[in-house]
């Protein structure tokens, strides 16, 4: 398969095509592969530019939300790329099909971040085949004081929160955990704007639907959301 073709890099400094007629890149990369810790530095400079902006660009196009560390991903490339090399799973012909590689090699690793960061996610609280909850509200309860009206009261909170639509029900879920507009922007892809509307509106349907549970009168003493008579 012929590698993509990329447009010119003029801005990126140290461009290994910036000389007609020379590569300077082919004796940098035999020395890499030969374990020279210079070439493997002169490599990483050259085409560092190069590999941060095609990630960053492509970043906001597709909306990686969940790459949030630009700098940590490039390293990662260049990791793999210099454990190819020397382990001699790469070959070097030209500067586009370096390119290539490292933009393969970056995908890659774009997708296990991506993966990462969903097993490192807090559980949602809803879940259709657990029939609307993801996890026994009752048991959860039994880590509070060891009594029905908590339980009974976690239980009409949860449902709550369960019965709003997936996104506001996202948005609320992750303010419940503490996560502050920022975070959720970072990991949601959504802005500061969209993220306080979900969040306004959420909280105001939650409100409208525990009124009409008589959740306050309920629940409001016990949870200590309100003072006693």
């Amino acid at each position: 398969m012929s590698e993509p073709a990329h447009p010119p890099l003029e801005d990126d400094p140290g461009d290994p095509r910036s000389s007609p007629g020379e590569d300077p890149l082919a004796e940098l990369v035999a020395q890499a592969q030969a374990g020279e810790p210079q070439a493997e530095g002169a490599l990483y400079e050259r085409l560092r530019p190069f590999l941060a902006r095609r990630l960053r660009e492509t970043r906001s196009r597709r909306n990686w939300f969940w790459l949030t560390d630009l700098d940590d991903a490039v390293n990662r490339v260049f990791a793999q790329f210099f454990l190819a090399l020397r382990a001699g799973k790469f070959t070097y012909r030209d500067a586009t099909g370096l390119e290539g590689f490292l933009l393969r090699t970056g995908f890659f690793v774009v997708m296990n971040l991506k993966d990462k960061a969903r097993d490192q996610r807090w559980l949602s609280l809803h879940d259709e085949e657990e029939g609307g909850l993801r996890f026994d509200v009752a048991d959860f309860a039994r880590t509070a004081p060891d009594d029905i009206d908590h339980r009974e009261c976690l239980e009409v909170l949860a449902a709550a929160v369960a019965a709003l639509n997936e996104n506001r029900r996202d948005v609320i879920e992750r303010t419940l955990l503490g996560q502050p507009v920022r975070q959720i922007c970072a990991e949601t892809g959504r802005s500061g704007s969209s993220v306080s509307g979900l969040k306004f509106n959420a909280l105001k349907e939650l409100r409208d639907r525990l009124v009409e549970q008589g959740f306050l009168e309920r629940c409001g003493e016990l949870l200590g959301l309100k003072e006693e008579a």
